[in-house]
């Protein structure tokens, strides 16, 4: 038997904020350099966030070991702190140093742009005898070319080296070999005083390669920035202090000294803190934060309230709830990170592609220059050295490779679009289920709570002989505050209310909870019903079918039509039909339920851009097949379109016939009871007002209540999947024409002017990457709501 000393660890996670990283081959030498270290265990680095994610084992390393794997392989790194755990001087601390490197990157660009001017003006000058004492001309301009390549192209250098220990290379080996060929080739041209007619002077193309692409890496980190700035506004929400009632006393304290259980205070115009449950005060709170909704939420005592939500015209004291980690805010920070930290299916081509990208870039080169050097100078190029021809087509062939566009085309859409969706309401839990999303075919959609508002009601009900209805519907209303059912809180509220105003609030069960029997041996029997024991009386709560397989007799109730409807007036004759719930006592038949159930108001609109987007549509749903239809015609849904009467585990077993036809297929849910078929769909939709279960197995989590959410994901999904396939596109077709041009392939078709300088190169490499991260910041503005574009009106667009 292993001692306990000697036993595992359970892992824990650890994030880290890395710098320094140039591209993703070098988010791929820090994953090789972790995995290399003891007790780590499945890290991912993402060039496009600058972080990385690390399982380890406390018993073989530590946080701070795994730190210094990552700065003793040249990198910076330090620890992520948590999302909601930064005080106000630790913010003030991390946009301090933003600014300090963005100043710094912007000096570097300043710096070069202005040098390089210099070197072409006077390199295209003529000589002065003034310039003697730097060795003339040329002299001069070999000094600042190098205050270019050394001093502004530090990082380029640096990040070469780090590659080279690492044995891997990385965008920053191109960009160095290319810039440093042209030095190196020029300055010997000078120190040798050898014939420039023979051998061109390139210092400028040296000093060009570095600014230009400085410039490129200035610009991508705005982009970069712009694009994923959703979780930075998240975070920039939370209040970094909180009024607290302590001892009697109102006092500000920082936001981390807040407790569950503390007694807070928030004014008409202050963010709210924490979480927490109303206690006396009413207000109305702005919650787009967290949903997306722009209209405000009224609340007052036995309401939620959320940190980061911003009250708007009351004085609210509320009980906190929640605090730090633990809030709604920091678990969606949290799940978006977590989603922007993984990798999509389609990445996993681009990874392998990327891997061995710059390696061949580099033997490619040398091919190049070797056939230029031995072969095509002296017939295309008399005029020149055969030396010279070969080092500046090497070196253009080096600078005009990018593989900073491929690494960020998929990483830095996922970035975009998921933080889109965070500002929205819209949580998606990976990247593979933004994918999968994006391609689905197919909506399954639950009924209850989801296609309806889940607020039902008792409209008609009737007692057997001899029953007391009264007295049944008590102790049926004890048996079923058990349940989180939308049936069961409609029997309670029924017991609870009388024969008027019967609505299915959660208040209603507190107040039948109250004062309700002891019950026991409580069971729920998913997609039946419930049984306990109450007041010395078996019950048993469910659907026909249930009961009349326990023996039980319902003619009693089947026989007879219910009572008239109980507000004493006739039923809408539009209204759907309602679902009959039966009652058990003692193994007799005791009571009838008709409990009806509201369409959602947004949920016929909703179907119908859901058609509009290409998607097959199918309601499933437990209930009755007469209910079901009934609610499936006021929503628009044709007969075939509605599958009733199923239980869990054959909403599961649906979807999969759905699949095995080749859908791709969403579920829709909010209840335990949808979990199953949420799991087994491809793209598991959960509704955020449904319960634990639901959204643990769920894909993607939809904050916000309204159904429309539904059609917005997918808009998003597909749009994001759009840009991540241009990014792709525009990333490969570069290269693949850009190469080739530079290699002087075009040459012996179109004469001596078909080549490109390595100035020229090293601008096109820049603009390649530009392109893949202003395309990206096009979709952090994107707003999934807007109707009408047909480009995303079909799956796979």
């Amino acid at each position: 038997m292993e001692s306990p000393s000697r036993a595992k660890s359970p892992l824990q996670s650890l994030e880290l904020e890395v710098g320094g990283m140039s591209c993703d081959n070098c988010a791929a030498g820090i994953r090789k350099a972790l995995l290399a270290a003891p007790g780590v265990h499945a890290p991912e680095v993402s060039f496009a966030l600058g972080a990385a994610r690390v399982e380890f084992d406390p018993g073989a390393t530590s946080a701070e070991r795994i730190v210094a794997v990552v700065v003793d392989a040249g990198y910076e790194a330090r620890i992520r702190r948590a999302a909601a755990s930064s005080d106000e001087a630790t913010r003030a601390e991390d946009a301090l140093r933003e600014a300090r490197q963005a100043r710094l990157r912007g000096v570097r660009v300043a710096v070069g742009v202005v040098l390089s001017t210099a070197i072409m003006l006077i390199g295209m000058g003529p000589e002065r005898p003034a310039l003697a004492w730097v060795g003339g001309r040329d002299g001069l301009v070999a000094w600042l070319t190098a205050i270019v390549q050394f001093g502004v192209g530090f990082e380029f250098l640096a990040g070469a080296v780090r590659a080279a220990r690492l044995r891997t290379s990385n965008m920053d080996t191109l960009v160095a070999l290319g810039s440093l060929v042209a030095f190196f080739y020029s300055l010997g041209v000078v120190v040798l005083e050898l014939d420039p007619k023979l051998f061109p002077i390139h210092f400028e193309s040296a000093a060009m390669i570095i600014t230009l692409v400085s410039v490129g890496k200035f610009l991508e980190a705005r982009g970069k920035r712009d694009a994923g700035g959703a979780v930075r506004a998240l975070l920039a929400e939370q209040p970094a202090r909180a009024r607290v009632v302590r001892d009697g006393e109102l006092v500000s304290v920082a936001i981390e000294e807040v407790r569950v259980g503390d007694r807070l205070v928030v004014q008409p115009g202050e963010k709210i803190p924490v979480d927490g449950r109303v206690e006396t005060g009413r207000s109305r709170v702005d919650e787009s934060l967290l949903t997306g909704e722009s209209l405000p939420v009224a609340k007052g005592p036995g309401d939620r309230v959320f940190a980061g939500t911003l009250n708007q015209n009351g004085t609210l004291h509320f009980e906190a709830r929640a605090v730090a980690d633990d809030t709604a805010l920091a678990g969606i920070v949290r799940l978006v990170r977590d989603a922007q930290a993984t990798r999509a299916p389609i990445q996993a081509t681009v990874d392998r592609i990327a891997a061995v990208f710059v390696p061949v870039i580099v033997a490619l080169a040398g091919v190049v220059g070797s056939f230029w050097w031995a072969i095509g100078a002296t017939r295309y190029f008399p005029e020149l050295s055969p030396v010279a021809t070969a080092l500046l087509f090497a070196a253009t062939t080096l600078l005009i490779s990018c593989p900073c566009a491929m690494g960020l085309a998929t990483p830095l859409a996922l970035v975009a679009g998921t933080g889109v969706g965070a500002r929205r309401g819209l949580l998606i839990k990976s990247a593979s289920a933004l994918e999968a999303t994006g391609g689905i075919d197919w909506i399954v959609l639950d009924k209850t709570g989801t296609l309806t508002l889940g607020t039902t009601a008792v409209v008609r009900a009737s007692a057997a002989p001899g029953v007391a209805l009264d007295e049944i519907a008590a102790l049926a209303a004890a048996v079923e505050r058990e349940s989180e059912h939308p049936y069961a809180r409609a029997i309670v509220a029924y017991a609870h209310a009388g024969p008027f105003g019967r609505t299915a609030t959660r208040s209603a069960v507190r107040a039948v909870a109250a004062s309700a029997p002891l019950v026991e041996d409580f069971e729920a029997i998913s997609g039946q019903g419930v049984a306990a024991r109450v007041d010395g009386h078996v019950l048993q709560i469910g659907n026909r079918r249930w009961l009349e397989s326990l023996g039980i007799d319902l003619a009693p109730l089947v026989s007879r039509a219910p009572d008239a409807p109980l507000d004493g007036q006739d039923v809408d004759a539009s209204a759907p039909a309602a679902t009959s719930i039966f009652v058990a006592c003692d193994g007799r038949a005791a009571a009838r339920f008709e409990i009806g159930d509201v369409p959602d108001p947004t949920a016929k609109p909703t179907l119908e851009r859901l058609r509009g987007l290409g998607l097959g549509l199918t309601m499933l749903t437990g209930d009755e097949r007469s209910h079901a239809r009934s609610i499936a015609a006021a929503l628009g849904l044709a007969e075939d379109a509605v599958v009733a009467g199923v239980l869990p585990g054959e909403k599961a077993a649906f979807v999969e016939s759905l699949k095995a036809k080749g859908h791709r297929v969403a579920m829709v849910g909010d209840g335990i009871n949808d979990a199953p078929a949420l799991a087994t769909a491809h793209v598991g939709i959960a509704l955020g007002s449904g319960t634990d279960v639901a959204i643990e197995a769920a894909d993607v989590v939809l904050v916000r209540r309204e159904l429309s959410a539904v059609a917005d994901a997918i808009v998003l999904a597909r749009r994001t999947l759009r840009t991540i396939h241009q990014n792709l596109f525009w990333a490969f077709a570069y290269n693949v024409a850009a190469i080739p041009l530079a290699a002087g392939i075009f040459v012996p078709l179109l004469g001596p002017h078909a080549r490109l300088s390595p100035g020229v190169a090293a601008l096109s490499m820049a603009l390649s990457s530009l392109f893949v991260v202003t395309n990206s910041a096009r979709l952090a503005r994107f707003d999934p709501g807007a109707a009408g574009d047909p480009a995303w009106r079909r799956p796979g667009t």
